[in-house]
């Protein structure tokens, strides 16, 4: 006797190996392998934290396997230009340019070079070059803002700044700038508001507590300018920041002046 579903039967068991076989064989083409960006992430926080030699050692490791990654060679120019390296972070961006002419990254990157040249006139021609190609950029607001800083120009720095802290609220180097800014135009109590959110953010970034010991030093809170640039001092000592962690021994030691506190 014959049993009809048996050729259905045998229809299904060829159709599910033939399922599992182009599973198995990724459909007849080979993906492409996504790369792991834990090590990015940690950069930028190290980075974010101003430890250089941790930032610097994770994205190499990255940049090892994937040399071409647009963030992690953008990340990596940040690094050598807060480590005094401008001409590599120019060779950065030589590269970005090779691999995309229309990236916002490159003219970024050599606006900050300019600037760390003084050459005031150019960072601001590539920076605001780079906003027309990628409004969202952090570093060419920094960029501008800081020479208006520099210029006098306060009112408009701080406005730039507050442009890139609400394009990116948690991102403490905004935030660092924006509340030098405000130092600057002695207007305390909103630099404090925006080193408080930094710390809320990541409590491990010296240049946070280090700006805080100058705004309660103008607050006159003796003790509180003290309590910060004990911690400024003992991150930088941590990192071998061998010059912030000079300029915190002179703040400390004024502070102590200043009030007249024994240590």
């Amino acid at each position: 006797m014959k049993h009809p579903q048996i050729p259905n039967l045998i229809k299904i068991s060829v159709f599910l190996f033939f399922a599992l076989f182009v599973i198995s064989c990724g459909g007849g083409e080979e993906k492409e392998e996504l790369p792991d960006r834990a090590k990015v992430a940690e950069a930028k926080k190290a980075l974010d934290e101003e430890n250089y030699e941790k930032a610097k050692s994770s994205i190499e490791y990255f940049l090892a396997q994937f040399p071409e990654d647009v963030e992690a060679l953008f990340i990596y120019s940040g690094i050598l230009l807060k480590t005094g390296q401008a001409a590599k972070a120019k060779e950065k961006a030589n590269i970005l340019l090779e691999i995309d002419p229309a990236l916002a990254e490159p003219h970024a990157i050599l606006g900050e070079v300019a600037y760390s040249r003084r050459d005031f006139p150019t960072a601001l021609k590539l920076s605001r070059k780079a906003l027309k190609i990628n409004p969202k950029l952090q570093a060419p607001y920094w960029v501008i803002g800081e020479i208006y800083l520099l210029q006098g120009k306060v009112k408009a720095g701080i406005k730039v700044l507050l442009e890139a802290h609400n394009l990116d609220p948690k991102n403490v180097e905004t935030l660092k700038k924006l509340a030098s800014g405000y130092i600057k135009n002695k207007e305390y109590a909103s630099a404090k508001k925006f080193l408080e959110i930094g710390l809320n953010i990541d409590e491990k970034v010296p240049g946070l507590h280090y700006n805080l010991a100058v705004v309660y030093t103008n607050m006159g809170n003796g003790p509180k300018a003290m309590e910060h640039i004990e911690l400024a001092l003992e991150q930088y000592e941590d990192l071998d920041t061998l010059f912030w962690a000079g300029k915190s021994r002179d703040t400390r030691r004024l502070i102590e002046r200043k009030f007249k506190l024994n240590k």
